[in-house]
């Protein structure tokens, strides 16, 4: 589970040209969040950053993640580099 990749094509309307010849996975898989915009992911990474040189633990950065997906994601990604590094 989860080591798959899931074809773009198959539960689309037209479906998958491929057929069984296809390299990727037919069955459904749960559907993701859409990217947010290239606007929207500066503006988060910009609030990390800043976030991130003023809190001083992990606990802040947690209970500040829950804001938006996108900023869960860059904070999550930062706790565990400071966890791995022992800051």
């Amino acid at each position: 589970a989860g080591k798959c990749k899931p074809c773009l094509f198959a539960h689309t309307k037209t479906g998958c040209c491929n057929g069984d010849a296809c390299q990727f996975c037919h069955l459904k898989h749960p559907s993701r969040a859409p990217r947010p915009s290239r606007s929207t992911r500066n503006r988060c990474k910009q609030i990390v950053a800043m976030v991130t040189e003023t809190a001083g633990d992990t606990e802040v950065l947690q209970s500040f993640a829950k804001q938006h997906p996108y900023i869960e994601r860059l904070l999550t990604q930062e706790i565990e580099n400071r966890t791995r590094s022992g800051r």
